[in-house]
């Protein structure tokens, strides 16, 4: 009798997924943005700022609100980077709420004089002078520490494109007389040609240097070129507060503004502060001494340049100043 011997069978099992097959395939599926879409907030940030910067250029009518965006998204911007400090420094430090208290008081003191810089008050009188050595007689009401007054005119219809014209006033109070002279220079209106003016309207700011505050108030024109078609317009306008109050108030902010660029840089923590803050409080001290509506452009060129290199540079040099001076224990 023989025995058969059977041969032990092999199941093949099915096997089991790879985890590392998995994994691969979820990575693939969830693939990090590209190296071009890195770039995208950049290039977003950039075309927002070409824009503003177009309106501004060549926009009258729209300009000075692309420029209140323009100033306020640099106002925030530099106010972040001031804010960002407080990150580095330890849970419970002291000088945190000092550090966002100083920020937030340049960002305030700041937004006032540029937005009533940009967006005056009302008129308090609005008078018409048609020739050489007609006189108009006001009265500034109410809190007027500066007295400000606009000049507007039309050149006639025959006048060419690159048309200038110089024209001068007399402010008088008492016995006190302060001369006016600005320029008129032509500006391109927006609109269809049917709609489009011949000669477009202008307008030039003037802050008075020696007659201040409330009281009447003696306007003469002395001097009206032919090139300009009569009446001149001038618009007389009231602010709250002078180029003297805002000078005592960012000075004071300045050295409150040292003094946390000190007490972070002892922290052994690089200090940007009073770069950024510099940067707020001078560039908005010479906007709001020197911005007339038709030259917006330039005046806000102008107002970057010296917040770049007067409060930028020179903040970054008198901070350093004051860590090399400042006693440590301060």
């Amino acid at each position: 009798m023989r025995w058969a011997v059977v041969e032990p069978v092999a199941f093949m099992a099915t096997p089991e997924p790879s985890s590392k097959r998995s994994s691969t395939r979820q990575t693939m599926e969830f693939e990090p943005p590209s190296e071009l879409a890195k770039f995208l907030p950049y290039v977003a940030a950039v075309a927002v700022f070409g824009v503003l910067v177009f309106t501004i250029t060549k926009s009258p009518r729209f300009g000075v609100h692309a420029a209140t965006v323009l100033l306020a998204i640099a106002g925030f911007g530099l106010a972040y980077v001031a804010w960002d400090h407080t990150t580095t420094l330890p849970e419970g430090d002291r000088l945190r709420p000092m550090l966002r208290a100083v920020t937030v008081a340049v960002l305030l003191a700041t937004a006032g004089p540029a937005a009533i810089t940009l967006h005056p008050p009302a008129p308090q009188s609005v008078v018409q002078l048609a020739r050489p050595g007609d006189r108009a007689e006001v009265t500034v009401r109410g809190a007027a520490a500066t007295v400000v007054l606009e000049a507007e005119g039309a050149f006639k219809p025959d006048v060419g494109t690159d048309a200038r014209a110089q024209y001068e006033l007399t402010a008088i109070r008492g016995g006190t007389e302060e001369d006016v002279r600005g320029v008129f220079q032509r500006s391109s209106e927006e609109g269809d040609r049917e709609t489009r003016r011949v000669s477009s309207v202008v307008a030039t700011r003037h802050v008075l240097g020696a007659i201040r505050g409330a009281g009447p108030l003696t306007l003469i024109l002395d001097r009206l070129p032919e090139s300009v078609q009569p009446p001149l317009r001038v618009v007389v306008r009231a602010e709250p507060f002078s180029q003297t109050m805002l000078a005592t108030l960012f000075a004071l902010l300045a050295v409150a503004v040292l003094w946390v660029d000190v007490k972070v840089s002892r922290r052994k923590i690089e200090s940007a502060f009073a770069a950024a803050m510099g940067v707020v409080l001078a560039s908005t001290f010479y906007l709001h001494g020197h911005y007339t509506r038709v030259s917006l452009p330039s005046d806000l060129l102008a107002a970057t340049l010296v917040g770049v290199l007067v409060g930028g540079v020179g903040g970054e040099i008198l901070a350093r100043i004051a860590r090399a001076v400042v006693p440590g224990d301060l």
